[in-house]
């Protein structure tokens, strides 16, 4: 029996995924009610979970920050990530943080299965698009694109204010103050050769990094 864990703080989302898997048999679903890091950090700590689908955008911490202490913690557990991200936005940052597989949420119901039964058994579960990333990624004749330099944190800043989310507001979103924002963001111009955030809004559109639903 896998034991699954999801964490995603759009309730129609967990929803849906909990009506999905209640047709198979051999995934239990232990908790359904988790929509943060911290949530989900308490109930991992009290109950065995075998699989944890993640998702991205979360409030708090975002998904890859609780993914890196999900993987210092309990290494064991493997992490499915479902986001509404595309794969060439994410999914090679969280696969080298310990994701055991990437899916975008309009995957089907099959698909969505055959992963978490993939990754369950310790395996990694990648789509097409994310083994061409991967090939992508290790070829050393694929030129880096700027936004691929920045660190986490600063990608995470990055597509927040491409996203034209005031400093405030991602702060509040990161659990960070404004001037560490602030800093993050001149940090972000520096390193991709930009002059603002209107520049950083056209890069993201250029490059189809804006979240897709």
């Amino acid at each position: 029996m896998i034991r699954l864990a999801i964490c995603d703080d759009h309730k129609i989302v967990r929803e849906g995924i909990r009506q999905i898997i209640q047709e198979f048999h051999d995934i239990d679903l232990i908790e359904n009610d988790i929509s943060s890091g911290e949530e989900l950090l308490q109930v991992i700590r009290k109950t065995e979970v075998d699989v944890i689908i993640l998702d991205v955008s979360l409030p708090g911490r975002s998904g890859l920050e609780v993914l890196k202490q999900v993987k210092i913690l309990y290494p064991e557990i493997n992490v499915l990530i479902l986001s509404m991200y595309p794969e060439d936005q994410f999914a090679i940052r969280m696969l080298k943080a310990g994701a055991s597989g990437y899916l975008h949420k309009d995957s089907s119901p099959d698909v969505l299965i055959e992963a978490i039964r993939v990754i369950s058994k310790g395996g990694e579960y990648l789509s097409p698009e994310i083994t061409k990333l991967l090939f992508r990624e290790m070829n050393s004749k694929h030129q880096e694109l700027p936004h691929t330099i920045l660190s986490d944190r600063e990608y995470e800043v990055f597509l927040a204010i491409g996203d034209g989310k005031p400093n405030n507001a991602i702060a509040l979103q990161l659990s960070l103050s404004a001037k560490t924002i602030s800093t993050y963001r001149s940090r972000v111009l520096k390193k991709m050769n930009l002059d603002n955030n209107s520049d950083m809004i056209k890069y993201i559109l250029l490059h189809n990094l804006s979240p897709t639903v």
